[in-house]
């Protein structure tokens, strides 16, 4: 039972369905009983949201762990909820495929936990999120029923494609029991070029430039302090340097292809004032592995708010972040995401009074109204989290989404509490 802990709490009991049928059978009992159901894959996003309210039964999809169908011809896969993402792209791999989704821990991280947590990483800034490519589900909803939504059956509520509302949503809609996909050729190469700067306002302008045609870069990051030290790559600019900021642009496409972006990229940024260094092929996929893990969980008492902002906002929205954290002398390690306007900022809040982080995130929201920008809380110490407002103001559609919960989870059973709708 403890490996199904959440937030000190754990289940009298853990189902294992190897069904679609058998999840729903498990659901349709908890709901006549009321107990109240935590659904789990590889929990690597169980950190995010509040502890539930109740907690009796835990549902994983470990054994929900097989292909489909796979057509590689038309480019469409669909895969059960439990299957890892890597072991998916392990698959795809053998066609010269691949499903462009770059989320932390895919060794572990599930495709149904994947998609009902919205997780997503650098690779939209070319491809999209995930909801772009998701084409259907086959969903078991709170009160039992199996229902199909988007390419491979129904449509829509009120104008929506219903699997769209599950994405995200922290299994409080229903039980993700399968997914399609469109996947995409794997590029033949990728190749990615670091830009360090001394001068905080320069990423901006660089990011600006490495997104201006003709370049067509897969991901751009950024990173504040170096960034993670694990991320070997950016040891050269650490040894014997001050601290610098730095950006990272990948590409991808024919070897000529690339090469050629990656001496116009260099350009670039020399000339906007950078120190650049371009990345072996083969040290190109750790690289981003290692940025795409630094977003996830680190269980060691920090403060991890993820930010999203307009592209012509994201050098304001990152230096507010650090402008707020610094004055409270919690030193905030950053990632930008471009593209996906996304900015994680992990603080050190460790022995701050929940009302003094409370206030800080109160003001990073207030700050952020004037760029149209959000914050909401993905990781925070468990005597912080149930004193901070993690959502901020609610989503678009959040009227439905409850109207939904209460005609599709009557008992109220899927994970009660964990999100601004349950």
């Amino acid at each position: 039972m403890s490996d199904f802990a959440l937030h000190g709490l754990a289940p009298s009991r853990v189902l294992a369905p190897a069904s679609a049928e058998e999840l729903a059978d498990c659901l349709r009992e908890a709901s006549a009983r009321g107990l109240a159901v935590v659904p789990w894959g590889g929990g690597t996003h169980q950190h995010l949201g509040r502890p539930p309210e109740r907690y009796d039964l835990a549902l994983t999809t470990s054994r929900l762990n097989r292909v489909v169908a796979y057509h590689p011809a038309d480019l469409v896969v669909t895969v059960e909820a439990g299957v890892t993402l890597d072991d998916l792209q392990a698959e795809l791999a053998r066609s010269g495929q691949w499903l462009p989704w770059d989320p932390p821990l895919p060794a572990r991280a599930t495709i149904g936990g994947l998609l009902a947590s919205r997780a997503t990483g650098a690779l939209r800034l070319a491809y999209g999120p995930p909801r772009d490519f998701t084409l259907g589900m086959r969903v078991a909803l709170g009160d039992g029923r199996l229902v199909k939504s988007g390419g491979r059956v129904v449509k829509n509520v009120a104008g929506y494609d219903t699997h769209k509302l599950q994405i995200g949503a922290l299994g409080t809609l229903g039980v993700i029991a399968e997914a399609t996909f469109k996947v995409a050729p794997l590029p033949e190469y990728r190749q990615t070029i670091l830009a360090a700067f001394t001068n905080p306002h320069l990423p901006a302008r660089a990011i600006e430039e490495l997104r201006a045609a003709p370049l067509q870069p897969i991901a751009i990051a950024a990173l504040n302090r170096l960034g993670e030290e694990r991320i070997a790559a950016l040891q050269p600019f650490r040894d014997g340097q001050p601290a610098h900021l730095v950006v990272l642009a990948r590409f991808a496409g024919t070897v000529s292809a690339v090469r050629r972006q990656i001496r116009e990229a260099t350009r670039r940024c020399v000339a906007v004032g950078a120190r650049t260094i371009e990345l072996r092929e083969e040290d190109d996929t750790p690289l981003w592995a290692a940025i795409a893990d630094s977003t996830a969980a680190a269980y060691d008492g920090t403060l991890l708010l993820r930010v999203g902002v307009p592209p012509d906002a994201f050098g304001a929205g990152a230096g507010l972040l650090e402008q707020i954290a610094c004055r409270r002398g919690w030193a905030p390690r950053q990632l930008g995401i471009a593209g996906g306007g996304s900015i994680y900022s992990r603080w050190h809040v460790a022995g701050a009074e929940p009302a003094a982080v409370a206030a800080a995130l109160a003001e990073v929201r207030a700050g952020l109204v004037t760029h149209g920008g959000y914050a909401v809380v993905e990781e925070a110490p468990a005597a912080l989290v149930t004193h901070l407002d993690l959502w901020g103001p609610p989503p678009e559609g959040v009227a439905l989404m409850r109207a939904l919960r209460a005609s599709w989870d009557p008992a109220g059973v899927l994970n009660p509490g964990r999100y601004v709708i349950a």
